[in-house]
């Protein structure tokens, strides 16, 4: 009786366990996104649409990002505005007297590059908010993580980007930028 009560407890213990591991499973694949980066944003770069063969403005941005999931370069190119720059005196929560220029950028595709080769691709939209007295650049970004290679195969989740531009040039088309990437990636 005592062994056939053992078997039946050792039998419950295993399909207690054996329940939970695709829920472990599943949970492995979930990767946090807490980063900090720092680096540079060039504003102004013309380049040919290619599928209108018309001269679009453009930004480069290159920064290196540590913190959750490792070590990146994250490089941006193409993220154009989706109109004209408008005048206001509230933008992203904070409000001047002089006001800011507010952009609007309808994309911002983005590649991370980490230091085992793995890529990410992610793309979305945000708001860029330039003081008008100080020319710092506020700016927050909505995107979507679409795919990559390496550890980041099939990857999807969503990251929220938040920063400060400082112009280094004297007419404020290169700037210094820091800030966060905070979100989370799936993994198939």
């Amino acid at each position: 009786m005592k062994i056939k009560n053992t078997s039946s407890c050792l039998a419950i213990v295993v399909l207690v366990l054996a329940a939970g591991l695709p829920m472990t499973a599943v949970a492995d694949k979930t990767i946090e996104v807490n980063m900090f980066f720092a680096g540079a944003f060039a504003t102004g770069i013309l380049h040919v649409d290619p599928m209108t063969g018309n001269l679009v403005p453009s930004a480069l941005i290159h920064v290196q990002a540590k913190g959750s999931p490792g070590k990146a370069v994250i490089r941006g190119y193409g993220a154009g505005a989706d109109e004209m720059p408008v005048f206001t005196i509230s933008c992203l929560g904070a409000s001047s007297d002089d006001g800011f220029l507010r952009i609007e950028a309808g994309e911002d595709p983005l590649l991370f590059t980490f230091q085992d080769l793995s890529l990410l691709f992610a793309n979305g939209d945000g708001e860029i908010c330039i003081n008008l007295t100080t020319g710092i650049s506020e700016f927050r970004f909505d995107i979507s993580f679409t795919g990559g290679t390496g550890r980041f195969e099939g990857a999807w989740g969503t990251a929220v980007i938040t920063g400060e531009a400082v112009p280094v040039s004297n007419d404020g088309s290169f700037l210094a930028e820091t800030g966060t990437i905070v979100g989370t990636i799936h993994l198939p």
